[in-house]
């Protein structure tokens, strides 16, 4: 049975500032000097790799509920690699994301095996992984247990 939701925010632009309201909460988003913003605020791509974030932290403690995992912590740490000419107007090049690489350090008493399987479950629900990975993007998914180093 379907269940949707529509996501609303608005937001006001004042020079490369943006003053964005989502519900009862504010999000500022700027960009660098040397991009003609005030360095006020978080960019725009970090912004979006940040939601990226959240909602893998959010899929993560909602799946490990549902599959009685033993999740005490998780840290991420996201790139995202673009050529920024497309942006700056070359329209030979993606303005876009070429590749995004994830990587989450899981503090459990839980397997690397189960680790894994925590995230392919979240891999296949959470909306923002899976928007970008539909849109044909590269992006690397890789979860660790938090005493192992990639």
């Amino acid at each position: 049975m379907r269940q949707q939701m529509t996501v609303k925010v608005q937001g006001i632009g004042n020079g490369m500032r943006t003053d964005s309201v989502a519900g009862k909460h504010k999000i500022a988003i700027d960009e660098p000097v040397t991009m003609g913003g005030q360095d006020s605020a978080i960019d725009p791509l970090s912004t979006f790799l940040a939601s990226l974030i959240g909602c893998e932290n959010v899929m993560a403690q909602i799946i490990a509920k549902e599959m009685n995992f033993d999740l005490q912590g998780i840290s991420f740490e996201v790139e995202g690699d673009l050529d920024i000419s497309g942006l700056m107007g070359n329209l030979e090049v993606k303005p876009y994301f070429e590749k995004v690489v994830i990587k989450a350090t899981v503090e459990t008493s839980e397997s690397q095996d189960r680790i894994d399987e925590l995230k392919e479950a979240i891999d296949l629900r959470c909306p923002v992984f899976r928007t970008i990975k539909d849109a044909g993007i590269s992006i690397e998914n890789h979860w660790l247990k938090a005493s192992v180093t990639i």
